[in-house]
């Protein structure tokens, strides 16, 4: 992961609980945000990438976030979207 993408990703950071699984964390049970914890109503989507973890989850407010999780950062990330499916992250190559 190079320098720029990783600040990126520190930008978004967010405070995040999970259930733990055999070596990352797993599945995300609740969101911090503004100081308050949010909890996941349900994991849309997860996929694997080659650097991160990604999670398109629905929060009990009602939103919507896109998580990734960077295991070598032990970093969470996440932005919010309108719900359905969000627009394409790419990956700088």
């Amino acid at each position: 992961m190079d320098k720029d993408e990783e600040e990126g990703l520190r930008a978004f950071a967010l405070r995040v609980g999970c259930h733990a699984g055999a070596s990352y964390p797993d599945r995300p049970s609740w969101v911090e945000r503004d100081g308050v914890r949010i909890e996941v109503d349900s994991v849309e989507a997860q996929w694997r990438e080659e650097e991160r973890l990604g999670y398109r989850v629905r929060l009990s407010d009602g939103s919507y976030l896109l998580l990734y999780y960077v295991p070598e950062l032990d970093l969470w990330s996440g932005v919010s979207y309108a719900g359905g499916t969000p627009p394409a992250v790419r990956r700088r190559p």
